[in-house]
């Protein structure tokens, strides 16, 4: 098919004039004539929002960049999704479309801190306040077929970069994708409700979830997913499957994956009434080093909260204000983790619920090695599905490496565990951390973690109403006084130290 050069078709490389009337204007006309590409050349083009349309490559070159707009006026307006992170305001948007791609060497840019106050608040804010009106997702897809996103450049996102919602057959291969730490939910990819779909060769670096697979009210259920050969840095999860979970979570791939930096490697949250079942990860070098305390290692939490985002929603969203009673109780069950290497001073963190436990969970050759340990007894009442979540007050300041309530069939084969050697002499963001004031166990108390004058005593396993098999070398706790197991009369756990 042939190429369309948007300069050909009145777009300016001057930083400074809307370019999405022409450009528009030239992908509908391609569309309708039967497709084909049109292509961005070297430059800077200014936009508000550019519609793919079907049959149509949207192809950036070398060099060339796609820069949105500061001024809203010049996004056009949908709706709001199901909280308010989708906001109607969109820099690229396809909905209802097919064979769409956008492709090349070129870079989107969002101007991402012109929808922000200028810095955080202070060092207990997670993120730089947004404001409300910003463009997110960036990179909206909606009721696709047949979608690929290959090669580009995407950075200074708004908020949330790249939302797949009832897509089928997406693929995203080799894309980069760049925001800053503190970017107010400026997650990398999010896929909500989509089926069939490959990420592949990606590289993210951002300061929300990386990768997060999502269900709604409004979408249909995630199944058949692969994600592999990433790279992934983010203040938050590596890969997160839930939290926004209506609807089921199936037949899901994650292997190959080195996440230098992330506050939870992995977080498979059932919390509004979905089952999340048949996962598998695999081949995973991973370190929780965000510079945040309460980093969790890797996280499955099963609960029932109906209105998780009611409180969140603007007044202008349609669903503000309204309950959202659930429809069915969350399950967890059949998932495994085979091949991983994670440096953490958290702990894996297994809550289920009572009657209905986490069900088929299966770890093996599984390293945790361990720089520090934080002590998570300061968060014992932190209450938020969110942050160190469960309904238990005493599971979420138990330390250990293992951490399992209300679970059955659980697994650990080949466990090879390293605790600290004290003084700590290797580096761990939370030494030099702007956000030990977030915990007691840390603030003030640096130099005397750090020598090992303080320390946080970890169990091998807390248990509670639990039932698991582990296996591996030198299975001990962090402290030759300190007992193996915490584990109370309704729990059975078998080791066997196979050193």
């Amino acid at each position: 098919m042939p190429d369309h050069l948007i300069t050909a078709h009145g777009a300016v490389a001057d930083g400074a004039t809307n370019n999405a009337p022409a450009i528009n204007a030239l992908i509908a006309s391609v569309s309708a004539s039967g497709g084909g590409r049109v292509v961005v050349p070297c430059g800077v083009f200014l936009a508000g929002t550019i519609e793919l349309r079907s049959r149509v490559t949207l192809h950036l070159e070398d060099g060339a960049v796609l820069l949105g707009s500061t001024e809203l006026s010049h996004y056009s307006t949908r709706v709001w999704g199901h909280h308010d992170d989708i906001t109607p305001w969109h820099f690229i948007l396809a909905e209802d479309q097919e064979h769409v791609a956008l492709t090349g060497r070129g870079t989107i840019r969002g101007n991402g801190p012109a929808f922000w106050e200028p810095t955080r608040r202070d060092e207990w804010s997670f993120f730089i306040p947004r404001k409300r009106e910003r463009p997110s997702p960036m990179l909206e897809i909606v009721r696709c077929r047949h979608v690929l996103i290959e090669g580009i450049r995407i950075e200074q996102s708004p908020g949330w970069t790249l939302h797949g919602h009832d897509c089928d057959h997406l693929r995203i291969e080799g894309i980069t994708i760049r925001n800053t730490n503190f970017g107010p939910n400026v997650d990398g990819i999010d896929l909500t409700g989509c089926q069939d779909v490959i990420i592949h060769g990606c590289d993210i670096d951002t300061g929300d979830d990386a990768i997060a697979l999502k269900t709604s009210e409004y979408s249909r259920s995630v199944e058949r997913v692969a994600i592999s050969d990433c790279i992934l840095r983010t203040s938050c999860v590596g890969v997160r499957i839930g939290y926004e979970s209506r609807e089921d979570f199936r037949d899901i791939v994650v292997t190959n994956l080195v996440i230098p930096r992330c506050t939870r490697v992995f977080d498979l949250r059932a919390v509004e009434g979905c089952t999340i079942e048949r996962i598998r990860f695999s081949n995973i070098v991973a370190s929780t080093d965000g510079g945040w305390p309460a980093t969790r290692a890797i996280e499955l939490v099963q609960l029932d909260r109906p209105n998780v985002y009611k409180d969140l929603l603007p007044p202008e969203h349609p669903d503000h204000g309204k309950d959202k009673p659930l429809t069915r109780s969350s399950v967890i069950r059949d998932i495994s983790f085979t091949g991983l290497d994670i440096t953490t001073d958290g702990r894996i963190h297994l809550v289920g619920k009572p009657g209905q436990p986490i069900e088929g969970v299966r770890f093996s050759d599984l390293r945790l090695r361990y720089p520090v340990l934080d002590d998570f007894r300061p968060f014992k009442n932190a209450r938020s599905t969110g942050f160190i979540p469960g309904d238990y007050a005493e599971t979420r300041a138990a330390n250990a490496a293992f951490v399992l309530h209300h679970v059955r069939d659980l697994e650990i084969e080949g466990l090879r565990l390293r605790w600290p050697i004290y003084p700590v002499t290797t580096g761990w963001r939370m030494f030099e951390s702007t956000q030990t004031r977030l915990s007691a166990y840390w603030h003030g108390n640096v130099d005397k973690i750090r020598a090992g004058e303080i320390r946080a005593p970890y169990h091998l396993v807390w248990a509670r109403d639990a039932e698991a098999r582990l296996s591996g070398r030198g299975l001990a706790a962090s402290e030759p006084e300190l007992p193996v197991l915490d584990a109370d009369s309704s729990s059975r756990i078998h080791l066997i130290d196979t050193q």
